[in-house]
């Protein structure tokens, strides 16, 4: 391992002339989901990480960074630096992309040059970044067959993941009952780092972490078989899909205020910063949905590990093995720039949703601890901007924290890990692009959240044409995409247990659950209208039907469509 290079400080001023290099990786979401086990996606996502780390000689890529080197970006998949001249530039590229080739051969990097400066067509380093976005388009598509990898043939035994020649023995959950797996050399690598990265993150998310009762060894699985399953009851996991709206619109008005006209590309090195504070945020987030979670697990002496609530979905039972740690519902797996994927059992993901969008839209005032990166966020925003900031519905208060698009797919335990992600990121998109067309008419929906889900795993295509059918039928017989504050009341009204205006479809016995499924469902689809139905089974259990106060047609059928599929927590919030 070469020696790490010396702490250098960007300089005070960019270059005036030089070459602006952008890298972009394709295929990182096929890469990551490719294979069968958590620890996969988890390795192969903190390897995508390492790859574009600039300031990690050991496991980054400083080591690759000329001493005049200015970098702009290197998270996310993505690396923008400022190289001096061409040669150098071509020189990093070639061992940069010789390095990915060894370490991700799967992976297509998208390289672009674009000098600046007296001379070239972009006279200053402002212009060449607004132009580098084109120069990667348009370096798209002219793909060579060179970034094709090409793997011999000439060896008998084949990766079990990767279907690949194999190179290496994983005997990581080699057991009585398990074989030793048969893997590639890039299938080791990565989950070498996905152990590495599982011990680092583990610890700092579960260091101190408390429990409702008890105070047993607590771990995060790295088996999907560890999630959603109750031996006899519902086995389902949930991919969730969290990313920040509009964040190219952040970062380039943010780089506007702050940027110094007289020296280019001083927006651009502030605007960095702010990336970084976004990518806490987004570690931040992480962190809190574990130590959440934790806070619900009872593991009292002489008791299963569970963590209670009401509703069919629950309780839940944790796995352990005596002596051993226990193994936490969820889990997260990238945690990179402005992108959150956490694995989770189903039953708890509605209500992590839930969470989430309190937390980030918790008033920064509020907040003690000067270092939780909501508070250094909206600092950063607040100073550049010096006031607003969107009003977080209901809430009373302002704050810079940015609003989130979240997508949801629940699915069996198992199913593909590259389908659900496929699935809670076409949510993820169709959750933001109702919040685009929302806005254009109403500026306060600009504000919130949007939340979209499925249950359905029969291929994205065909989710989304059934939800688009849902959504355009008279009446609707769907509510999804909901705004945040859409979906608190939905989860309250249809799905809560407490206030007498909802739970009745999570009740502990659950009271109405046959005649809901056999026989208002089937009518709500139709569109025909339910009246007549509803007066029947007053009649037939001589009481009226209990349903929640104002419903509609299309959060009704949804809250059934999830009712086995959600835990109320104790108190009716995580």
């Amino acid at each position: 391992m070469p020696p790490a290079p010396a702490h250098r400080e960007p300089p005070a001023d960019p270059p005036a002339r030089g070459v602006l290099v952008g890298v972009d990786l394709r295929g990182i979401q096929a890469y990551v989901y490719s294979g069968r086990r958590i620890l996969d996606a988890v390795g192969r996502a903190a390897l995508v990480a390492e790859l574009t780390d600039t300031s990690d000689a050991r496991h980054g890529v400083a080591d690759l960074v000329p001493e005049d080197c200015l970098t702009l970006r290197d998270a996310g998949g993505a690396l923008t630096v400022v190289l001096p001249d061409v040669d150098t530039a071509r020189t990093f590229t070639s061992r940069y992309t010789r390095r990915l080739r060894d370490r991700a051969g799967e992976l297509t990097p998208v390289v672009a040059f674009v000098p600046y400066g007296p001379g070239t067509p972009e006279p200053d380093l402002d212009s060449a970044l607004a132009a580098l976005p084109v120069r990667l388009r348009l370096a798209r598509r002219h793909m060579s067959a060179l970034h094709a990898p090409a793997h011999g043939y000439g060896i008998t035994a084949v990766c079990s993941v990767s279907g690949a020649p194999a190179e290496s023995v994983d005997s990581s959950r080699s057991d009585h009952t398990r074989a030793h797996e048969r893997v590639s050399a890039d299938v080791a690598r990565a989950r070498g780092i996905g152990r590495r990265w599982h011990r680092a993150h583990g610890d700092a998310w579960l260091a101190d972490a408390v429990t409702a009762t008890g105070s047993p060894e607590l771990a995060l699985p790295m088996e999907v078989d560890r999630l959603g399953r109750d031996h006899g009851g519902v086995s389902r996991v949930a991919v969730m899909h969290l990313d920040v709206n509009g964040l190219g619109a952040i970062l380039g008005e943010y780089r506007e205020l702050v940027g110094d006209p007289d020296r280019p590309g001083s927006g651009a090195l502030a605007q960095r910063g702010l990336s970084t504070r976004i990518a806490g945020l987004t570690k931040g987030l992480a962190r809190a949905m574990v130590r959440a979670v934790t806070a619900m697990v009872h593991a009292a002496p002489g008791e299963a590990p569970h963590v209670p609530g009401t509703g069919t979905g629950g309780p839940i039972t944790l796995d352990h093995e005596p002596g051993g740690p226990v193994r936490l519902p969820v889990r997260p797996i990238v945690v990179a720039g402005d992108d959150l994927t956490v694995l989770c059992d189903a039953r708890l993901a509605l209500a992590l949703v839930r969470y989430a969008l309190d937390w980030l839209d918790t008033d920064p005032e509020l907040i003690q601890d000067a270092d939780d990166p909501r508070v250094a966020l909206h600092r950063d925003l607040a100073a550049a901007y010096g006031t607003g900031g969107r009003r977080v519905p209901g809430g009373g208060h302002t704050t810079f924290v940015p609003t989130i698009g979240v997508g949801v797919a629940m699915q069996p335990v198992g199913a593909p890990l590259s389908l659900g992600y496929d699935l809670c990121e076409a949510m993820c998109r169709v959750a933001k692009a109702h919040r685009v067309a929302r806005a254009e008419h109403d500026p306060v929906a600009a504000e919130d959240h949007t939340v979209a889900w499925t249950t359905r795993f029969d291929g994205v295509e065909r989710v989304l044409r059934r939800m688009e059918a849902a959504q355009e039928a008279t009446p609707p017989r769907t509510a999804r995409p909901m705004s945040g504050a859409d979906f608190t009341r939905f989860l309250d009204r249809y799905l809560g247990g407490g206030d007498g205006d909802g739970g009745p479809l999570v009740d502990g016995d659950t009271r109405g659950r046959g005649w809901l499924v056999s026989s208002l469902v089937p009518l709500l689809e139709s569109g025909v209208d339910p009246a007549p139905e509803l007066a029947r089974r007053a009649r037939v259990t001589g009481s009226p039907v209990v349903l929640p106060r104002g419903w509609s047609t299309g959060e009704l059928l949804d809250a059934v469509d999830v009712m086995d599929l959600y835990l109320e927590p104790e108190g009716g919030r995580l």
